[in-house]
């Protein structure tokens, strides 16, 4: 963790948090970062999803519905989607990002735009993907949840994933934190599952589902477990097994706009 710089923080909207400084998580920073990193999809190209979202997404939405990635960076899970049948479309703000993507995935639908203010009409989908993105506003996750909530239609499902203040972190937080002043920028919160799902049923939302995981990040980055690279993917296992699980250093909500919302 040594390249971050952590404090506790009482969120007016979600509550007790973790709040990251390192650098500021803005378009130039995601550009920047895509550009650096491997555009690489053949396992998208079959359908591959993340494991949590084969616990949450296909669990909640149906194949044939129309589903956006609202931040979709690289786009893996919009790639993927559209394999698994589903009407998929990608949204980011770095321009740049998206007309590539436009290049080699031309069927599918892309939007540059800003999750704070979409421009799409009300209820025009049945399911949004927000992947580890509304962590990165300091002004709070309430505006990005809000315009997600207003273009579901009644009965649509939002799948939020962000860093998780998880029950470990919970009851040991102060030995991770700083007590001087922060250094560097904001980056980024982690949010507790409790106080995520308080904010999500202010804004109007029904919250059938929370699911930590990845636990065994939080104990290669907190708890200083040693774990050789061939060992991370089976210990993932962790995360099916009830208890662990609430150890996990994200966490996905499923979030569905009321049918009686008209």
């Amino acid at each position: 963790m040594d390249n971050w710089f952590i404090t506790l923080d009482d969120n007016q909207q979600a509550g007790r948090c973790l709040k990251y400084y390192s650098r500021a998580a803005d378009e130039t920073y995601w550009t920047d970062l895509w550009k650096a990193s491997e555009w690489s999809y053949e396992r998208q190209l079959k359908g591959h999803l993340l494991h949590e979202l084969r616990a949450t997404f296909r669990k909640w939405v149906k194949p044939g519905e129309r589903v956006l990635e609202a931040g979709c960076g690289r786009a893996h899970f919009t790639v993927a989607a559209d394999a698994l049948g589903y009407r998929a479309e990608g949204l980011d703000w770095s321009q740049e990002t998206i007309s590539r993507l436009r290049g080699l995935f031309p069927d599918i639908p892309w939007h540059v735009g800003d999750v704070r203010k979409l421009d799409f009409a009300d209820g025009v989908f049945d399911a949004v993907y927000s992947p580890g993105v509304c962590e990165h506003f300091e002004e709070g996750p309430a505006q990005i949840l809000a315009e997600t909530r207003r273009i579901l239609r009644p009965g649509g499902i939002a799948i939020i994933s962000t860093p998780c203040m998880n029950s470990w972190l919970q009851a040991r937080a102060r030995r991770f934190v700083a007590a001087r002043k922060p250094e560097g920028d904001f980056y980024q919160y982690a949010f507790s599952p409790k106080g995520m799902r308080v904010l999500l049923e202010k804004l109007g939302f029904e919250v059938p589902q929370v699911r930590p995981y990845n636990t065994v990040n939080t104990l290669i980055n907190f708890a200083g477990w040693k774990v050789p690279q061939w060992a991370i993917k089976p210990l993932l296992l962790m995360d099916y097994a009830p208890v662990l699980r609430q150890w996990g250093s994200s966490c996905v909500w499923v979030a569905r706009r009321p049918l009686h919302d008209r």
